[in-house]
């Protein structure tokens, strides 16, 4: 009888023929050897399949799946599918784990009879490294306290990077959200529902996932999304919050939450919609000091968008973006 893998890491392929070989190259580093990789090539139109293809006939703890492009939470959808792990784990095809990585996770999940871990990475800009942790230390938490930490925007994690355990994964459309929906994040929704389908959640700083900062991608161009989508990403997690019977505790947070979305992302607001319209009307005593500011940014899009392409760039320089 065949014993299930310690962890499935699954890894979704699209155009990162450049860069998947490293990926792989860091599992294969790993000193917890007891992994399987699932190699989801999602229609990749480069040479990465292959890529995949050539790591799964040298090392039979790698598998691949090749299908037509669907996007990244349907890659990561049909890698749950076929993975066994007692944990999973989702790394990106530009990004690597740390050599210990999986070891670190594991030994946390098992020594604390953990459901979710949430590690530090390493974000790598050219030769530098800056090192970002949710929380110093160690710690563990309740899914009610991990929702009001990941409420707050201060809350430092990478969301596609959580460690889980495997029977979390039974329903996969209740985790991630409907194929047709088009979110800026779905990464976030499927954190908050496996965070209220867990009993206990751990967090390490411990950079375990390092996280390859590409100049030419979207954040670091200075993503910005009509205020639709972000109106749509709040119809996904609100009815989350609702079912979690945590719904109006949270209001006031979710509220700022939203200030957060529409505030730095939003490509034009305006401020007669009902929805917009809701958040302007919160009373400021309400608000903590960044929220009230970016309150009052919603009727003025030019002055909005220029001094939030300075925050960018200041983080950008910092490392933090």
């Amino acid at each position: 009888m065949e014993t299930r893998p310690k962890v499935s890491v699954i890894v979704p392929i699209y155009r990162t023929e450049a860069t998947l070989r490293r990926t792989i190259d860091s599992l294969r580093a790993q000193s917890l050897q007891d992994f399987e990789g699932i190699l989801v090539d999602d229609g990749s139109p480069d040479g990465a399949g292959a890529i995949a293809d050539a790591a799964a006939a040298a090392d039979p703890r790698f598998r691949v799946i090749h299908q037509e492009n669907r996007g990244l939470a349907e890659a990561r959808k049909s890698g749950q599918r076929v993975a066994t792990g007692e944990y999973h784990m989702h790394l990106d095809s530009d990004d690597t784990l740390a050599p210990d990585g999986l070891r670190l996770m594991y030994d946390f999940a098992i020594t604390e009879d953990l459901d979710v871990v949430y590690p530090g990475f390493t974000r790598i800009i050219g030769d530098k490294r800056f090192e970002i942790a949710p929380r110093p230390g160690r710690e563990v938490a309740t899914p009610r306290e991990m929702v009001d930490l990941m409420l707050d925007q201060s809350f430092q994690y990478y969301g596609g990077m959580c460690f889980s355990r495997h029977e979390l994964w039974r329903d996969l459309d209740a985790m991630f959200p409907p194929a047709t929906v088009r979110l800026p994040s779905e990464d976030i929704i499927t954190n908050f529902r496996l965070v209220l389908s867990s009993r206990r959640v751990g967090m390490t700083d411990a950079p375990v996932y390092e996280y390859y900062f590409n100049p030419n991608s979207l954040t670091a161009q200075g993503t910005f999304y009509t205020q639709e989508l972000i109106h749509a990403f709040f119809d996904e997690l609100e009815p989350t919050l609702a079912e979690a019977g945590l719904l109006p505790e949270v209001s006031r947070a979710l509220d700022e939450m939203k200030l957060h979305y529409v505030g730095f992302y939003a490509r034009e607001v305006d401020p007669s919609d009902p929805w917009v319209a809701r958040l302007r009307a919160i009373p400021k005593s309400e608000l903590r000091p960044k929220y009230k500011v970016l309150q009052a940014l919603l009727c003025n899009n030019t002055l909005r968008r220029g001094l939030i392409g300075t925050n960018r760039l200041v983080k950008r320089l910092l490392g933090r973006l």
